[in-house]
């Protein structure tokens, strides 16, 4: 007996983690409005994948695509209706979720077919995956123009609830065309985490190599500030002798050639090290990714030739 197809669900599982990051961030305290988040996805995930039990990766998607939605409507409110009602926001940050699990529900048999014949409908909605937003971009531009300061805030309250209920008809009536854009997210996400798995050891091995670097040179800085009279660095304005996790530190940011400048060179003979260790850095991400791609082709050229075998 095959084993069941739990790939997907790991995926999922991340995308909520994400989503709970979002709404922690998004609403600062554990209040009604957090809570309010997570039920929006937690019914939205599970009445889709119910009603679409084939698209994993869509439901993903559309996990996905709510923590956005999230964000969007955070600035979206921070940005124009600051002073509306707790209750405006929560009533309005629903209408649209809503508004789609409605649409889709009621066109579950249409929508269906898209998702079942995944390759005509990368064909036939690819040009129209994002005409869709323009409606709802024109929305939201037009409640700049608003002069928010002039207006009360049950005035504004109302406004917001306009606003966005008229977004939550705009995505009923599209709601075709966001389900396939859904569906290409959620083919694109499958692909991804295919070739994620494929190149698994090629790309654990540059990582490998990679924090080899970091410690060898880590360790380099350490033992030249200890054993060789300075000044060699300065941390912070203030020259000084650094310590073991700060020469890890400044292993990692130069050989990402970051340089936050919390963290700086005092000396000739570390810029030289740190320059040495910036071209190396410069050599093994050219070399990693060639070395990824060129395993990824090989193995594409092994499956192609055992596919044609049978």
């Amino acid at each position: 007996m095959a084993r069941p197809d739990r790939y997907w669900l790991r995926g999922l599982m991340l995308t909520l983690g994400v989503y709970v990051l979002v709404s922690v961030a998004v609403t600062d305290t554990y209040g009604l409005f957090f809570f309010v988040m997570l039920a929006a996805l937690a019914f939205s995930v599970t009445l889709f994948y119910w009603l679409f039990p084939g698209s994993h990766f869509t439901t993903i998607a559309l996990a996905n695509f709510l923590s956005i939605y999230a964000c969007l409507f955070t600035f979206f409110v921070e940005t124009n209706f600051d002073t509306a009602s707790d209750w405006a926001i929560r009533i309005s940050f629903v209408l649209p979720v809503a508004s789609y699990i409605a649409a889709v529900s009621l066109r579950r048999q249409e929508i269906n077919r898209l998702v079942r014949h995944e390759a005509d409908s990368r064909v036939r909605y690819e040009p129209r995956l994002f005409l869709w937003l323009l409606p709802v971009f024109a929305v939201g531009l037009a409640t700049f123009i608003l002069p928010h300061r002039d207006y009360q805030p049950a005035t504004i309250s109302a406004f917001l609830l306009l606003s966005m209920g008229l977004i939550a008809v705009l995505v009923a009536v599209v709601s075709r065309d966001v389900t396939a854009f859904l569906l290409e997210t959620g083919l694109l996400f499958e692909e991804f985490f295919d070739q994620a798995v494929a190149l698994l050891a090629p790309t654990l091995a540059f990582f490998t190599y990679y924090t080899f670097v970091v410690v060898v040179f880590g360790c380099f800085y350490r033992i030249i500030d200890s054993v060789i009279p300075g000044p060699h660095f300065m941390v912070v304005g203030v020259v000084r002798e650094i310590t073991f996790l700060e020469s890890m530190y400044f292993s990692i940011i130069t050989l990402s050639t970051v340089g936050y400048g919390d963290l700086v060179p005092a000396s000739q003979l570390v810029r030289a090290v740190a320059s040495l260790q910036i071209v190396i850095g410069v050599w093994l991400i050219i070399f990693g990714f060639s070395e990824v791609l060129r395993y990824a082709r090989e193995r594409d050229w092994r499956d192609q030739r055992r596919h044609g075998r049978h």
